[in-house]
């Protein structure tokens, strides 16, 4: 038995002005949109990044479990008509299907919140949680590092939302060794690239400090030299503007591992984070200026640069911001 709902949304779907069938059948679902230069098992690779316990191939009926109640599945080409239905770039060739649960929050993101996606504006009434808050960050993820962008599933009240996200936006890295360099020689690989870099300096215990130390283990030596469990190597980048602020490289034994990383590393492993702060804090902020993004590529040449010299000089695995593996040629390109 059909419901009301359900003829309320097939007569609002005939009275769409060019709709194809394959728009119809694709409005009622989040859509990961690639260009002509893009197959489908790029993406399935970029899943496993994230996810490597799921094998990276489309099952018999072209689909892909994302999880227990996500899946992604092949989608469909598109054609002329079928672009101008769904209101989608001109560069779309393609549109894989994501079917994922509707979870939102209960209530509106407050005023302050911004998402450097628009993920804000997308869903005025409440941001996506729980499963779908997971997927949808894994597909924009994924169309962050390919230069495309998602086109979300249709909703009474909201017109048509496309999110491109900027793909220059999340610059950070992140390498994982086995390796310890010590920090004079990590600041010898930093400096090939940022020749005024400096090591931050340690915190020293006062005389109290020391005496209670004494006091709670007898054994405790002051004198005895201090055994470092993490360092931080700073970069100023006023050079480039005063507004980049600062590279931080901050290196310490990893506290979580990524599971790509730990399903071909053994444990223990050294994390080398390296992080850029913007002396304002706006690097997440939505609509940068032509200016500031000018000045992010400066600072995200240097990142990678030096990125690529701690990856070789500490024979570690790479991850961008996203998630997604780099090598240092990559890094270099």
């Amino acid at each position: 038995m059909t419901t009301r709902r359900e003829l309320r949304m097939q007569r609002e779907a005939a009275e769409r002005v060019g709709d194809t069938n394959t728009s119809a059948d694709l409005r009622g679902f989040h859509l990961l949109l690639l260009d002509e230069g893009i197959e489908v098992s790029d993406v399935l690779a970029l899943v496993h990044n994230r996810l490597p316990d799921i094998a990276p191939r489309l099952d018999g009926n072209g689909q892909l479990k994302l999880s227990r109640h996500s899946r992604l599945s092949e989608g469909a080409g598109l054609d002329a008509a079928t672009i101008a239905a769904l209101e989608v770039p001109e560069w779309a060739s393609h549109a894989i299907v994501i079917d994922c649960p509707r979870d939102r929050e209960p209530v509106p993101p407050p005023a302050w919140f911004a998402d450097a996606d628009g993920l804000h504006e997308a869903f005025p009434a409440g941001l996506p949680d729980r499963e779908e808050e997971r997927t949808l960050s894994l597909i924009l993820s994924i169309a962050s590092r390919l230069h495309t962008g998602v086109r979300l599933a249709d909703e009474a009240g909201l017109a048509t939302r496309v999110i491109v996200p900027d793909p220059e936006a999340k610059i950070d890295l992140y390498l994982y060794s086995s390796y310890w360099l010590e920090p004079e020689v990590a600041l010898s690989l930093v400096r090939r690239h940022a020749p005024h870099a400096f090591q931050q300096a340690l915190p020293t215990p006062d005389e109290a400090v020391l005496a209670q130390a004494s006091i709670d283990d007898p054994l405790f030596d002051p004198s005895a030299p201090v055994i470092l469990d993490g360092y931080s190597l700073l970069v100023p980048l006023g050079e480039i503007d005063e507004a980049a602020g600062q590279l931080e490289i901050r290196v310490m034994e990893a506290e979580w591992v990524p599971p790509i990383i730990a399903a071909h590393r053994p444990k223990p492993l050294v994390e080398y984070h390296v992080h850029w702060m913007d002396a304002e804090s706006q690097r997440y902020q939505p609509r940068q200026s032509r200016g500031f993004r000018r000045m992010r590529n400066q600072v995200a040449r240097l990142v990678d640069g030096i990125g690529a010299e701690l990856l070789i000089g500490c024979d570690g695995t790479g991850l961008d911001e996203n998630g997604f593996l780099v090598t240092s040629s990559q890094l270099r390109s």
